[in-house]
């Protein structure tokens, strides 16, 4: 694809602040950014082996991102404003205990919670890596699309519960999707 303008005009177009971002087309960077040793636990009750067992990890998180075009600044997404993103991955996975929502035992860890003994999170798609990086996706996609105003959005998410085992949750949704009021 050819362009009649040049790349200075280009990088012009997109950091200027007063530019007609109807018309900056869409551009193919993305952007990285990981978060890493949470120490939580969780339980796998439906599995026949030892993950059926309270364990624990320290997990870990690796997202990609999208952008409809950069910031002012110049950035893709400005590591910075992840600071209420890391705020929901302490609150989700620091010191806790996650589990399936449905968990035969649930009543049994609410009282071990009120009694101070553990704090419990639950997923909807469970507490593997697999329900932790559709989760993840899911909440962090709706919380940068508001933030950027529909500029950036979520491609993946990498749930790791260590160096050997992790997975990957590809956004649906990803893409532009308008901008946001």
């Amino acid at each position: 694809m050819t362009s009649d303008i040049s790349f200075e005009e280009a990088v012009d177009k997109i950091i200027d602040e007063d530019a007609d971002y109807e018309n900056v087309t869409e551009e193919c960077f993305t952007s990285t950014k990981s978060f890493w040793n949470f120490p939580c636990a969780h339980r796998q009750y439906r599995h026949d082996g030892n993950c059926h067992l309270i364990h624990g990890y320290s997990r870990s998180f690796h997202f990609v991102f999208g952008i409809k075009s950069f910031t002012k600044e110049g950035f893709a997404v400005d590591y910075g404003d992840l600071k209420e993103l890391k705020a929901h991955l302490d609150h989700m996975y620091d010191h806790t205990l996650v589990l399936d929502e449905d968990d035969p035992h649930m009543d049994k860890f609410r009282q071990l919670e009120n009694a101070g003994v553990c704090r419990i999170r639950t997923h909807p798609m469970g507490p593997g890596m697999e329900g932790t990086a559709h989760y993840l996706c899911e909440w962090t996609d709706k919380w940068l699309r508001k933030r950027t105003r529909g500029r950036a959005w979520v491609i993946s998410v990498e749930a790791r519960e260590n160096d050997k085992n992790s997975s990957i949750y590809t956004n649906p949704n990803a893409g532009f999707k308008g901008w946001i009021g």
